[in-house]
């Protein structure tokens, strides 16, 4: 059987759709900004800034899928030559956003070792954060 294409194009689109669809329904939703409120009242500087990243980040997600359904209700409508050119604006920008997504998570891990490292943080007592000359013997 020879695949031509647009058949390709339309695996490779079901393969990577279903990939996105099971990570964003893991995606959870922030609480109501009044919960947010009465959580952020007892929190420190650091925890504020981390929850106003996730804030941003369910924000910028939401975003994504909402470009993201307007491109596939795009390539859905289309037919012809237009419908390759609509698969292939898809897939680009799906991968636009995994790029994205990837680089986001790679500086934000580099942020919570950073975090963990801190001489205060959650590591505090384990050495985290302190020359091999500083640590208990």
């Amino acid at each position: 059987m020879q695949l031509n294409l647009k058949s390709l194009l339309v695996i490779a689109l079901g393969a990577v759709l279903g990939t996105a669809s099971a990570i964003a329904q893991e995606a959870t939703v922030p609480p109501p900004q009044s919960e947010t409120s009465g959580k952020m009242a007892g929190m420190g500087d650091q925890s504020m800034q981390m929850m106003a990243m996730h804030e941003k980040m369910m924000a910028d997600m939401k975003a994504s899928g909402a470009k993201m359904d307007l491109k596939v209700a795009a390539m859905n409508a289309a037919t012809g030559a237009a419908k390759t050119d609509a698969i292939a604006a898809v897939i680009n920008e799906m991968v636009s956003q995994q790029k994205e997504m990837m680089a986001k998570m790679a500086s934000m891990h580099g942020q919570m070792m950073g975090h963990m490292a801190q001489p205060d943080g959650p590591m505090k007592g384990m050495g985290m954060g302190k020359r091999p000359a500083d640590l208990p013997k």
